[in-house]
């Protein structure tokens, strides 16, 4: 489950229009499968996972026509059913990383209607699970770059330099321990900028 989604959120015209007209209706079928599956066998966690995962995308792709209220609720619904996975199995890390993701798409949406509290609380309950994820296991490089992103969206969203400072050391850490992926590298230059280094 990826966490950057589609960034265009600015006005599209023309083909880019049409582009994301169909790709909506793609995941709204896909979703009406899954939400079908899900309903059948409410105890298939696979499937529980298969919808929720299903409305994240489907929140990317209403994010990037502009749609915030309606990719709210759907990263909501995404939340609501990976608070009940990770209760039925509070181990699973790989449900309470999708807990993360959730609470962090929340938070861009938030910030973007201009509700910074809640942004910050959505941010805060994400990094919490990423920080208690990678206690867990040090050298997962998927995990540390999880805390270097909660890191960073603080830090955009306070303005404060220290949450740059944060990721920008768990960043070199990650470089010396030869976990930081190469398409990552790019990560530290920019780190120092907005830690002001």
């Amino acid at each position: 489950q990826a966490e950057d989604g589609i960034r265009d959120r600015s006005p599209s015209r023309g083909l880019g229009d049409v582009y994301k007209r169909q790709a909506l209706a793609g995941y709204r079928k896909s979703l009406a499968i899954f939400e079908d599956l899900a309903g059948r066998d409410p105890a298939n966690t696979g499937w529980q996972r298969d919808l929720s995962v299903s409305h994240i995308k489907f929140g990317d792709v209403l994010m990037a026509q502009g749609d915030g209220p309606a990719a709210l609720a759907a990263y909501r619904k995404c939340l609501a059913i990976g608070e009940a996975l990770a209760a039925r199995d509070p181990a699973n890390t790989a449900w309470q990383r999708d807990l993360s993701v959730s609470h962090n798409k929340i938070g861009d949406v938030l910030l973007a209607q201009g509700d910074r509290p809640a942004a910050l609380a959505a941010y805060r309950k994400g990094l919490s699970l990423r920080e208690t994820l990678a206690a867990h296991d040090p050298l997962n490089g998927e995990w540390k770059r999880d805390l270097i992103v909660s890191f960073y969206k603080l830090g955009e969203a306070t303005g404060d330099g220290s949450f740059a400072a944060r990721a920008l050391r768990i960043a070199q850490d990650m470089q010396q321990r030869g976990i930081l992926a190469p398409r990552d590298a790019w990560m530290i230059d920019e780190l120092r900028k907005r830690a002001g280094q």
